[in-house]
């Protein structure tokens, strides 16, 4: 009796505890929990519904929200700094086409808004300069570019942008200084292009500021590396003809006579060297070509005329027969003496008694100049085409050019001393 009441206390304790009598305590896959007796499911964890959970899921959870984060705030930077670039992109193009068209006043704040959204953009930086140069800003112009010089010293670009201020500010040397290092700066893009733009900056510069050699030896360079382009060799050709370097120019229109046997602009320009140069023949030749092949030029049509009308009147062209040179010698006074008598009487003294002086010996030749003479005479041819050439420079110094014929009698005047035209 007693070991049975043992027993019932024991079961009582045990189910008191939660643990089933005569079996294992089950537990709840969930939170762990023992169940209670006959129970299949915590009611803790029931009560929570689909919240409930293992830590591993609770930590599944919050990086996935951590990644939903991280997506939505990336998107939204991106989408920020895709509305300021194009902010910054609108703000610049209003800035750049008011420079174009010659408001850099009105450029300035587009510009300068242009940057606040875009940061150090070196190009919109370089553009707020030449708006600042523009106009009239030189002082904030230097100080900004120089600002933007020390982080990008090899900018050809900036070089450029700082060499035309110097320019503006009459500072020679710091000119030159700037545009050779543009030549030899880095370009953003067309290299060449840009690069041949600037030295032909630079020789114009130069010439006009007398330095010749500094100028030739310039285009010398930029006609060494050109591409075989008629239009850039006729450009560097125009060049050396403004240097009165015509040797140089003549080579360079032949080079694009190679590649454009009919180009016109190339056929009047050797013709325009070798005219110069004193080569009459080899100038009649181009231009010939260069009228047929450009029609109605006037200043093609115009130098022809006067290098037939040299080639007709020249005493002393190569390889001309003595009867020939007579005959020229005769031409020339007959022209000089006509000229002397259209030219008006000048208010200048010196001008006046020179052509005084040159009536007076007109005078005393006209009665020798007889052909037979002049064929037996040497003195006397000489002292002839010496007068008609005298007194063709001296008429068109005092009378201004007269007609063609005389115009080129003048010419060869001029090149007596190895002059030019």
């Amino acid at each position: 009796m007693q070991a049975t009441d043992g027993r019932e206390a024991t079961a009582t304790e045990a189910q008191s505890d939660g643990v089933p009598a005569g079996g294992p305590v089950a537990e709840c896959p969930r939170c762990g929990r023992k169940l209670p007796a006959g129970a299949t499911e915590c009611p803790d964890c029931a009560s929570r519904g689909w919240f409930t959970g293992s830590r591993q899921t609770a930590v599944v959870l919050s990086l996935v929200l951590l990644c939903l984060q991280f997506l939505v705030t990336g998107f939204l930077n991106r989408k920020f700094e895709e509305y300021e670039r194009e902010t910054a992109r609108q703000w610049y193009d209003l800035g750049a086409t008011e420079l174009a068209a010659g408001r850099a006043e009105a450029a300035l704040n587009p510009l300068r808004t242009a940057l606040v959204y875009s940061g150090n953009n070196p190009q919109y930086e370089l553009r707020l300069g030449e708006a600042l140069v523009a106009g009239a800003h030189y002082a904030e112009a230097k100080t900004y570019l120089l600002t933007l010089w020390e982080r990008q010293p090899g900018s050809a670009a900036l070089n450029l942008e700082l060499a035309r201020l110097a320019v503006r500010e009459g500072d020679v040397s710091e000119a030159i200084h700037y545009y050779e290092a543009s030549l030899y700066g880095v370009w953003e893009s067309n290299g060449e292009q840009q690069r041949r733009a600037a030295r032909r900056e630079l020789v114009a510069y130069l010439l006009g500021h007398g330095q010749k050699a500094e100028a030739v030896a310039q285009t010398m360079s930029y006609a060494a590396n050109l591409p075989p382009d008629p239009k850039l060799h006729i450009q560097a050709g125009e060049i050396f003809l403004e240097e009165q370097s015509y040797d140089h120019a003549a080579e360079q229109f032949r080079e694009a006579l190679v590649a454009s046997p009919h180009n016109g602009a190339a056929l009047a320009g050797a013709g325009r060297a070798a005219f110069a140069s004193g080569d009459y023949a080899s100038a009649g030749r181009y231009l010939e070509r260069a009228n047929r092949a450009v029609p109605g030029d006037n200043t093609v049509t115009d130098l022809l005329a006067l290098t037939r009308a040299i080639a007709s009147l020249d005493p002393n062209a190569p390889e001309l027969p003595a009867r020939a040179r007579g005959a020229r010698a005769q031409r020339a006074f007959a022209l000089a003496e006509a000229r002397l008598g259209d030219c008006p009487t000048t208010t200048n003294s010196g001008v006046g008694a020179q052509l005084s002086e040159l009536s007076a010996r007109a005078k005393v030749l006209e009665p020798k100049l007889r052909h037979d003479q002049l064929l037996r005479d040497m003195d006397l041819f000489t002292a002839t085409v010496e007068f008609a050439l005298d007194a063709e420079q001296a008429a068109a110094s005092s009378c201004g050019s007269g007609s063609v014929e005389d115009r080129a009698l003048a010419i060869l005047a001029a090149r007596r001393g190895g002059g030019g035209q």
